[in-house]
C-alpha cells in the first residue's frame, strides 16, 4: 500500500489575498474621489464663467458712475455759494468713495475668477510677471472663505508678513495658486481640528509670509495647529498618502504641490512640525528663474 501524499490545491488563479484586495478597495475609493473632483472641477469653471459677465458689467459701470462724478464736480463747483452745499458736497464723497469699493472688489474678484478659470485650464504651464503679495493674499482668504463655507463656526486670525521687496516675479500663477489653496486648507483642517479639542482657551492662527532674500524668493505658510508627528512628516509627500478620515482628502495635494514647486518652477516645498505646537511649509523660489 503506497502511503498516502499530501496533494495541495494550487491557489485559484482568481483568488486576490486580503491585503491586496483592501489596497484595491482603498485605490478605488480614492479613483471614485478624483472623478467626483472632476465633475465639481467642471461644474465650478462653469459657474465661473458665468459669473465674468455680471462681475465685468459692475467693474464697468462703477468707472462710468467715478466719471460721471467728475461731471458732478464739474457742476458743483457753480453751486458752492449754495445753502445746502456743504451737505451735497459730503453726500457725493460718500457716493464717490462706496463706487471706488465697488470697483476695487469687482476687480478683486474677476482676479480671483481668472485664477480659479486658469487651474481648469489643461493647456499647459505659462509663466508670467506676478504680484506675488497680492497672490498669497487673495488666494489665501479665498481657502479660507471656503472653509468657512461649510463650517460657519470655524474662525481662524490670518496674518500677513509680506516683503514688499518681493514684487512681481515670474512664475505660472495657475500651478503655484493650486499650492496656496492647498497649503492653506491643509492649515485651515490643522488648526480646526485642534480647534475641536480645545475650544475654549485655543485662538487658531494662519501666518503667510514672503521675503526676499539674496538668491530666492520665500513664502512661507505656518499653523499653530496640532502638528505633525516625525513618522507621518517623512510620508507627507508620497503619492495617496493622507491623514485625513475617508472622504477627506485624496492624499495627492501635497505630492502634487511638490511636483510643481520642485519639478515646475526649480524651487523647493519643505515642512517643518512640532507635535502640539506648529506646521510651517517652505516655499524657496531661486531668483534666478522667478525674478522679473
Amino acid at each position: 500500500m503506497e502511503p498516502s501524499q499530501s496533494v495541495s490545491e494550487p491557489d485559484s488563479p482568481h483568488h486576490i489575498p486580503l491585503a491586496v484586495e483592501a489596497e484595491l478597495a482603498i485605490l478605488q475609493e480614492r479613483v471614485g474621489q478624483l472623478d467626483r473632483l472632476a465633475s465639481i472641477g467642471q461644474l465650478t469653471a462653469g459657474i465661473l464663467h458665468e459669473l465674468k459677465n455680471p462681475l465685468s458689467f459692475i467693474g464697468n459701470y462703477a468707472r462710468l458712475a467715478i466719471d460721471l462724478m467728475g461731471e458732478v464736480d464739474d457742476i458743483g463747483d457753480r453751486l458752492k455759494d449754495h445753502p445746502e452745499w456743504d451737505e451735497l458736497s459730503s453726500l457725493l464723497d460718500m457716493a464717490r468713495g462706496n463706487i471706488n469699493r465697488i470697483r476695487e472688489n469687482s476687480a478683486r474678484a474677476e482676479r480671483l475668477i481668472q485664477g480659479m478659470l486658469a487651474q481648469a485650464r489643461n493647456d499647459g504651464a505659462h509663466f508670467v510677471p506676478t504680484d506675488l503679495n497680492t497672490l498669497l493674499e487673495e488666494f489665501t482668504k479665498l481657502a479660507y472663505q471656503g472653509i468657512r463655507a461649510g463650517d460657519k463656526e470655524f474662525v481662524v486670525s490670518l496674518a500677513f508678513q509680506l516683503d514688499p521687496g518681493v514684487g512681481e516675479v515670474t512664475l505660472a500663477p495657475s500651478e503655484f495658486n493650486r499650492v496656496i489653496l492647498n497649503l492653506v486648507l491643509n492649515a485651515c483642517y490643522a488648526v480646526n481640528e485642534r480647534r475641536k479639542k480645545q475650544p475654549d482657551d485655543y485662538k487658531p492662527v494662519i501666518t503667510v509670509a514672503s521675503r526676499k532674500e539674496a538668491d530666492s524668493i520665500v513664502v512661507t505658510i505656518r499653523d499653530n495647529g496640532e502638528g505633525i508627528p516625525d513618522e507621518v512628516r517623512q510620508k507627507l509627500f508620497t503619492p495617496f498618502f493622507t491623514t485625513k478620515p475617508a472622504g477627506k482628502g485624496t492624499g495627492l495635494g501635497l505630492a502634487l504641490s511638490r511636483e510643481i514647486i520642485n519639478g515646475l518652477h526649480k524651487g523647493s516645498l519643505s515642512v517643518d512640525s512640532v507635535p502640539g505646537q506648529f506646521t510651517a511649509f517652505t516655499i524657496n523660489l531661486p531668483l534666478n528663474t522667478v525674478q522679473k
